[in-house]
């Protein structure tokens, strides 16, 4: 399951960033932002270290401290794959090579409405 954020262009034009690739490779972002997978390594990082505290606090503090440590780094990760997205969101707003080079690379989709 990939994890996409629809964003409105405005005049009933919206697109969709693949959110998940973006955060699994952020390595696809580095061509349109400098330093973008060190970002995202480090966040990551930071989350799993999070985790981990949670953890050694259910050993020495209290039992219920592994809860606070998953859900501080669940909510970390969600937010770092948000931002992923929204990175991609302001590169495909920058300039239509970089959306055409996105959606290229798959991580952007553009949207049509239905017609019934």
């Amino acid at each position: 399951m990939t994890r996409a954020l629809v964003f409105d262009h405005g005049a009933g034009q919206r697109f969709a960033v693949d959110a998940e690739t973006l955060h699994k490779h952020p390595g696809l972002l580095e061509e349109f932002e400098p330093n973008m997978a060190l970002r995202f390594k480090v966040l990551d990082g930071v989350a799993y270290g999070l985790c981990f505290l949670g953890g050694v606090g259910t050993v020495t503090v209290a039992w219920w401290m592994f809860i606070l440590g998953l859900a501080a780094c669940v909510l970390m990760l969600a937010t770092n794959r948000k931002s992923a997205g929204e990175v991609a969101r302001r590169i495909a707003r920058r300039s239509t090579d970089e959306f055409l080079r996105l959606h290229e690379l798959g991580c952007l989709w553009v949207l049509y409405p239905r017609t019934a």
